[in-house]
Formats: C-alpha cells, structure tokens, sequence
C-alpha cells in the first residue's frame, strides 16, 4: 500500500517542515494514491519496450541482466528495480555547450552506479526553499492532465527521461500501468529509489539511462523531458530528435522550454542574470528546433508557474504576464488541438 501524501500547491495543507521539506497532502493528485500500481514492476514486464542504446536491438532479460543479442553487451540490473543501460561511450557535445555542462556531462557519465543513503537529488524537496518547490509543484499539476489524456488507467507506461528527484515519477505513478524513471545522475537516482521505496510507490522502475542514446526506440506510450531544453541549439536538438525516435507511433510527449520574453530585461544584462550559462527560447526559436528534430505536428499550452492559474488573481496575470514555460505536447499519439 501507498501511504505517499502530495502536496496541493492551491491548498492550506501543504507545509513547510525545516528548510524547504513539503508535508504531503494527497489533494494534489485528485485521486487516492493508496495502491500506486497494479503491480511490482520488474524489468522482465518491460523488456519489450528496451533496446539497446548502441545498435537499437531489442533487449532480452537474461539470467537476472539485460542483455543485447546482437553486441553481446550485458546491462546490470540491481535489487530487481535499477538497471544501467548506459551506450559504450558517452555523446560528442557540441561545441556550443558550456565547459561546465560538458564536464559535468563526462564525469556523470563515467561514475559507476552505487547505492548512497545520504545522496540529495537536484532540486530535491529537502534542499530547496517552499518558493521554488510550489513553482514546480504548479507545473506538476499542470502537466498532469496534458500527459494523462487517452490513457486508460493502469495501462500506458509513463517515462520521464531527465527524471532528477521524482517530482513528476511520484506524482503520476498511480495513472499509469508502470513508470520509468530515468536519469544519469547516481545521486539523482539514489535519491529517487530510497524515497520511492519510503513512499511505497512500487510501479516505478529506475532506470541509468543517457538520454542522448536513450535505451527506446518507437517504444514509449507517454514521454516527459521537463526542465532539461536549456543547454543551447546543439544539445537541445539532439535531445529533441532522441525523445522522438522513442515514442510508439501512437505516443504522446511533453517537453518545455524556458521563455526568454518571460524576463527580458534579464537576458538583456539590465538586470542580474539568474539563468547563466543556459539557453531560453523565444516561441519562433523553440518551434523552429522542433520542426528540425523532425516534429512537423506539436501544440502550444503556454505555463506560467508564479500564480495559481486556478485563482481569478492568476488567470488575469496569465492574460498579461508572459508565461514562465513554453510547453509543447507532440506526437502521433497526441491529440493537437490546443486544450
């Protein structure tokens, strides 16, 4: 049983308990989320839907791995719910990415996986203060919809491929059949499995994953990559033309994109710069991306996550302020009418 309680961004019962850890309300995701899953998910359920990120040949599971039949490569699976599915070497940048991001890139790749009890994730909720946690709690809530529609309960396999500390994994894991948390960060991933297993969330499966070479190919039903189109043309459109080569022909994904009319006395230099070293998007830039990944078809539902777009204050900014995100559903699978 699930005893995970989330946090309503809209609600009273959401509090801070120390420095920036959220007292979990279960409003936030409209539904009960005792039972979070039909079943343990194992990777012998999943192994049709991973190929392997060298040669895109299907997986097999085999005596506790998963191997490839047509390499050879075996990929380790650890404690039956954590498999590295890594690609033999690690992506050529371009050189429009920033030295820190290429380094962190190298060395992320490069860690050998290991269980730590005291890792944090990026933005984990621990480590951040209430601001920044109920903005990312209102883009959890308004992506939940947009993700969810056309699946029938406990059916669809929902992956997140730049996963980090779950806020999006957690929250969605009683809609979907079984969840997929990726990520190359160990700590990202360490974190996410030891609060997982304490929120008795069991339909989740994590998974090492690079997602430059992502271990899918025309496999996954609904797709996330949320925070992540921030590292310039280069990086982004490589990862664009991979979560597109992921999806089933009936599948469906969300991506955003940090919107540069948002702030733009920032990104003029008038003001302090809160976003250096990554790349926000003007709407011709971000669609222009799209169509060279190979997206022709894709809607538009702006996101502006200061304000509760529930209240009658949040949607009269909304009319005014520039949002925050661009957010973009595309896909065969996708219904893209905007909503």
């Amino acid at each position: 049983m699930c005893s995970a309680k989330w946090p309503n961004p809209n609600s009273n019962e959401s509090k801070i308990i120390g420095r920036g850890k959220l007292e979990l309300s279960q409003d936030f995701v409209h539904q009960p989320i005792q039972g979070c899953g039909p079943m343990v998910a194992t990777f012998a359920q999943i192994v049709d839907l991973l190929r392997c990120p060298d040669d895109a040949e299907p997986l097999r599971y085999a005596s506790g791995d998963l191997l490839c039949p047509r390499c050879a490569r075996r990929f380790s699976i650890y404690e039956e719910d954590l498999a590295e599915i890594l690609p033999s070497r690690p992506h050529a940048l371009p050189g429009t990415v920033s030295p820190q991001y290429r380094n962190a890139y190298i060395e992320a790749f490069e860690q050998n996986y290991r269980d730590d009890e005291t890792s944090l994730a990026w933005g984990a909720e621990e480590s951040v203060s209430q601001t920044w946690a109920l903005k990312r709690l209102r883009q959890v809530k308004f992506v939940r919809p947009l993700i969810s529609e056309g699946n029938r309960a406990n059916e669809s396999v929902l992956c997140d491929i730049s996963a980090g500390a779950g806020y999006y994994t957690f929250a969605y894991a009683p809609a979907f059949r079984f969840v997929l948390h990726c990520d190359l960060s160990v700590s990202n991933l360490s974190y996410a499995r030891r609060k997982a297993r304490a929120l008795g969330i069991r339909n989740i499966l994590f998974i090492r994953a690079d997602y430059f070479a992502p271990p899918f190919r025309g496999s996954l039903d609904r797709l996330l990559c949320l925070d992540t189109l921030i590292r310039g043309e280069g990086h982004d459109f490589a990862l664009l033309t991979a979560i597109a080569n992921s999806l089933k022909p009936t599948g469906c994904a969300i991506v955003d994109f940090h919107n540069w009319w948002h702030n733009p006395l920032r990104r003029l230099g008038l003001l302090p710069e809160n976003f250096s070293n990554n790349r926000s998007y003007r709407r011709a830039e971000a669609e222009h991306l799209l169509r060279a990944a190979g997206i022709e078809e894709f809607s538009l539902i702006p996101f502006l996550q200061e304000f509760d777009a529930d209240s009658a204050t949040g949607r009269q900014l909304a009319r005014i302020v520039p949002p925050t995100r661009l957010v973009y559903r595309f896909a065969p699978g996708c219904d893209v009418a905007s909503p």
